[in-house]
């Protein structure tokens, strides 16, 4: 390794630092290896000593520590996080014990805990903050520019909280890297290279050998074959006609790979516009890497420094994208060789806009998972003009989602068209199957219903299992002898269709209409009944035997001027003509009958 350093090792922990050296239980930083990467919590792997042989990991575990490296000219670098594990091997030296520490950012401690939750109609920084927040991740800083758009509908699915983080970002463009003090790490969030920070003592000089701190040696540039082209494509229910295509072109492409992309995961062309722009990015940031070793220890991710020196480099600018520190440091063990220190690293040019690739996908969603319909000021159904519904799916355990801030969910239907099709809406508090489109977590849609035990079945179960058809429910309020119904019971020899209207029963036949019935036809109604032909006649035959007519009060047949009027002890017939006639006309009456008018003519 390289530069030779003083004192270069400097530990702060719970158990005393550097500055109480005979404090019994002290730790002393013998060695670092560093790794630090834009976007990925850093590992500290720290050697160290102490007089105490048998150190308690939970005086550790999961508290601060600062490890300095100390230059000679006084200006110190500073490491600081938060222990993940503690180890000794057993092994004494001049009366010290030996331990190995890991050291990580207290974000990494995310990846310690999992969830499964939905976030609606918040931005991509709002979620962030509600994760940092609810685990103490801090501080913490968005250097985030431009205005953010809001996320209808984000799922966390079974995801660590630092992956479902780190997902977040990467959807959105976002990225990450720590700067450390003597106190604190803070956590900087931006989603432009206008977000990194410049190193103290920024210029370097590029030469073959050599040990100060403004040295870079074996310095490597360079370029390697990016993609030239990114489309991203999907579809907008609320525009069927009109695709979501967003697309971006290299200025200057290394190649000929063109990347299309189905589903882009957003209805939204800008989104989209957005999503194929990082992916080229990010591809071309990374085609462009240089790397190199120094003797700076503040070569950290996400700061510039400049190169004024070398003929290809000179007076431009880079950022750090991943460093690996090594240091030795023997003092607290008796040695006699120097302090060593080196760090490798990578960087890219700054004016190359940085992104992360999308290595972290939506997690697969396959089979169909329960939910409860949502409704809001009383609704017992709660629709919008696309037949969408709101709902609650159970895993999202917290329960906070409420109708009146829910997304409006896709139902499907078994027809669909324009004006036309089946239409069937799950009502508020019964329970949904829920599946996702093209197995998207943001993307559900109700695929159909569920009996449970509050909710049972329409017809009973088991003794009424040879019935298929449906019931309704009137609403609102409707109580359990309120409904429409159209059934089929197929049981074998009382085989039955049965159909109920709750109130009206409305049939148009624009054509013709042909009933037959085999045994017998009964029709009851409870107050009136009309037949109407407007345009031809009524004909009602009995082929074989009676046609009964029968009233309680009268019956009365019209034409014109004439009429019969038949009542319970009377029949009158009235025209201005009456004629009758028949082979055998025969008129009786029992006590008299009564023959009269103007004129009488009997055989004219």
């Amino acid at each position: 390794m390289g530069g030779q350093l003083q004192n270069l090792l400097l530990l702060t922990s719970p158990l005393g630092d550097d500055t109480q050296p005979t404090q019994e239980g002290t730790l002393h930083a013998v060695s670092l290896d560093a790794v630090e990467k834009l976007s990925e919590p850093f590992v500290l792997n720290i050697g160290a000593v102490s007089t105490e042989q048998q150190l308690a990991p939970s005086r550790l575990l999961h508290k601060p520590i600062t490890l300095t490296v100390h230059r000679k000219d006084g200006t110190d670098r500073y490491f600081n996080g938060l222990v993940r594990h503690v180890s000794g091997n057993g092994i004494e030296q001049r009366g010290r014990w030996e331990y190995h520490l890991e050291v990580v950012p207290s974000l990494w401690f995310l990846s310690q805990t999992s969830d499964s939750r939905i976030f609606q109609n918040k931005t991509s920084v709002e979620i962030l903050q509600i994760i940092f927040s609810t685990h103490g991740v801090q501080p913490v800083e968005f250097r985030v520019s431009g205005s953010q758009p809001v996320r209808e509908y984000t799922t966390q699915f079974n995801e660590s909280d630092l992956d479902f983080c780190h997902r977040i970002m990467q959807e959105s463009g976002f990225f990450y890297y720590f700067i450390h003090t003597k106190n604190q790490h803070i956590l900087v969030v931006t989603n432009s290279n206008q977000g990194f920070t410049t190193m103290e003592e920024p210029s370097h000089r590029v030469v073959a050998a050599g040990n100060n701190v403004d040295i870079i040696s074996d310095w490597h540039t360079g370029q390697r074959v990016a993609p030239s082209k990114v489309v991203h494509r999907d579809y907008d229910p609320t525009r069927p006609s009109t695709p979501v295509v967003g697309h971006a072109v290299a200025e200057d492409p290394s190649g000929n790979s063109h990347y299309s992309v189905w589903p882009a995961l957003t209805s939204d062309h800008s989104h989209a516009q957005d999503r194929s722009r990082h992916a080229l990015e990010a591809g071309a940031a990374e085609s462009g890497l240089g790397r190199g070793k120094g003797y700076n220890p503040h070569f950290s991710p996400g700061y510039r420094f400049s190169i004024d020196n070398n003929p290809s480099s000179a007076g431009s600018e880079y950022i750090v994208q991943a460093t690996h520190h090594h240091a030795v440091d023997q003092t607290w063990l008796g040695g006699t060789s120097p302090a060593q220190y080196g760090v490798n690293f990578k960087s890219f040019e700054a004016n190359q806009p940085w992104r992360e690739h999308r290595t972290l996908p939506r997690p697969s969603m396959p089979g169909i998972y329960s939910a409860i319909v949502l409704g809001e000021g009383g609704e017992e159904i709660h629709v919008d003009r696309l037949g969408r519904i709101k709902v609650r799916l159970l895993f999202d355990h917290r329960r906070d989602t409420v109708g009146t801030h829910a997304t409006w969910v896709r139902v499907l239907q078994p027809w669909a068209g324009n004006g036309w099709g089946w239409q069937h809406l799950p009502r508020v508090g019964s329970e949904v199957g829920v599946s996702f489109i093209s197995g998207d977590c943001d993307n559900p849609v109700v695929v159909g219903s569920f009996y449970h035990e509050q909710n049972k079945p329409a017809f009973s179960l088991p003794g009424e299992k040879t019935k298929t058809g449906f019931r309704s429910r009137s609403t609102m309020g409707g109580g359990t002898a309120d409904y429409n119904e159209l059934s089929f019971d197929d049981q074998s020899g009382q085989e039955k269709l049965f159909m109920q209207a709750q109130r009206d029963h409305h049939v148009k036949v624009k054509r013709n209409e042909l009933n037959e019935v085999g045994l017998d036809r009964t029709t009851v109604v409870e107050r009136n009944e009309t037949f109407n032909s407007r345009k031809g006649d009524i004909h009602i035959q009995a082929d074989s035997k009676t046609i009964t007519i029968q009233a309680a009060q009268e019956i009365r047949l019209e034409c014109g001027n004439s009429s019969i009027t038949i009542g319970p002890d009377s029949v009158k017939i009235s025209s201005p003509k009456v004629i009758t006639e028949g082979q055998d006309v025969q008129v009786e009456g029992d006590s008299e009958v009564l023959v009269k008018g103007g004129m009488i003519r009997l055989n004219p």
